[in-house]
């Protein structure tokens, strides 16, 4: 029973940490996004997303079809912005002139990453 409940967990704990990491001291997000390119090529994305989607359309098959729809688009979305940031990688495009502050979500997203970071803190400090 503790196995299932560990495995049950577990995808959402890696989600998790991978917001809390931006936490960490010796966070670089330039790194990230090398190593994202360098492990996966644009055709496994696509293949992935599409069978992410697929798979939840197939796990709840009475699900709303508006509902279906929000998610193909959020995949086509993700992976659209995975190709740009690939792009601007490869490109050395300057993205230090951009203004996202006017963004929908960016007040909430700044109070969420505040949040987290102090999780990350609190976690920390028990830790040490």
């Amino acid at each position: 029973m503790n196995l299932k409940m560990n495995q049950k967990y577990s995808n959402v704990l890696a989600l998790e940490l991978a917001i809390y990491q931006v936490h960490d001291q010796d966070y670089d997000p330039t790194d990230k996004i090398v190593d994202f390119w360098k492990k996966y090529d644009i055709r496994t994305i696509q293949n992935t997303i599409s069978l992410l989607l697929k798979k939840s359309a197939d796990r709840w098959p009475n699900e709303n079809l508006i509902e279906l729809c929000q998610k193909q688009v959020f995949g086509f979305d993700l992976l659209a912005v995975l190709l740009a940031y690939f792009h601007v990688h490869k490109d050395y495009v300057d993205m230090s002139k951009l203004d996202f502050s006017d963004a929908e979500t960016t007040g909430f997203s700044l109070d969420e990453l505040e949040i987290t970071k102090r999780i990350h803190e609190f976690f920390g400090r028990i830790i040490d």
